[in-house]
């Protein structure tokens, strides 16, 4: 199955989606840094600023717009969180706010019962149009896997902290058909992808068949990655 570099040139954009790759000693070191911040609360570093720009259920950014990058993520997954710090400010402040590509969030649930809990919560803020800004902050509040962390409590916390979000609506919504159903949709795509891990990331140039890109937690690797595609 042919796959993209963040450097190399195109080898195919018709086969997609496997995981992205991460080295063995990236990962260890990665994982160490992740528990780390858990044992801690939860990262420090500031959520990045969406205000003003599109949001439409998952979708971040002009709906227009020629090139899409689509995440799949778990909300537990320490690497997501990792990637949620280090490189959406690139994607959302070098691509996404200037309308050149959007952005699509599909939370899944691959590690556990906190998984499932976190992205129907994550879910229904995407009926306010203010997912991006919740998962962020339940990001940033990521608590050591399948703990328990995900607590109402916890969901709460990080409802009020996103401006504008209904807290009381956002748990009726996690509830809800819509959402069950759009939880089911994204692990179907996920699945059927043959993805084995989060993140997985997918490049799509207009309605061509995405194709999965690995960059590993390198922005300068994701901005050649969404650069190729822009000049494709």
């Amino acid at each position: 199955m042919a796959t993209r570099s963040g450097t190399g040139q195109p080898t195919s954009r018709n086969s997609i989606l496997i995981a992205v790759g991460i080295a063995a000693v990236v990962a260890i070191a990665l994982v160490a840094g992740a528990l780390l911040l858990r044992d801690d609360g939860g990262s420090s570093a500031a959520a990045v600023d969406v205000s003003g720009i599109p949001q439409e259920g998952s979708l971040l950014g002009d709906p227009n717009a020629s090139v899409r990058l689509i995440e799949y993520a778990d909300m537990q997954c320490p690497f997501c969180a990792e990637y949620s710090e280090r490189m959406v400010p690139t994607l959302v402040n070098d691509y996404v706010g200037s309308g050149k590509v959007n952005a699509d969030f599909r939370v899944v649930s691959i590690l556990g019962a906190d998984s499932e809990k976190a992205a129907s919560y994550v879910l229904a803020a995407g009926k306010q149009n203010l997912m991006w800004e919740y998962q962020q902050e339940l990001f940033r509040n990521q608590g050591p896997e399948n703990s328990g962390w995900v607590t109402d409590q916890v969901l709460r916390k990080t409802a009020a902290a996103v401006p504008g979000l209904d807290v009381d609506r956002l748990f009726a919504d996690a509830e809800s058909a819509d959402v069950t159903a759009q939880a089911h949709e994204n692990m179907q795509g996920f699945q059927e992808a043959g993805a084995q891990g989060t993140p997985t990331l997918l490049v799509q140039i207009g309605e061509e068949d995405p194709y999965m890109i690995q960059v590993g937690l390198d922005p300068a690797a994701l901005s050649a990655a969404l650069d190729d595609a822009l000049g494709g």
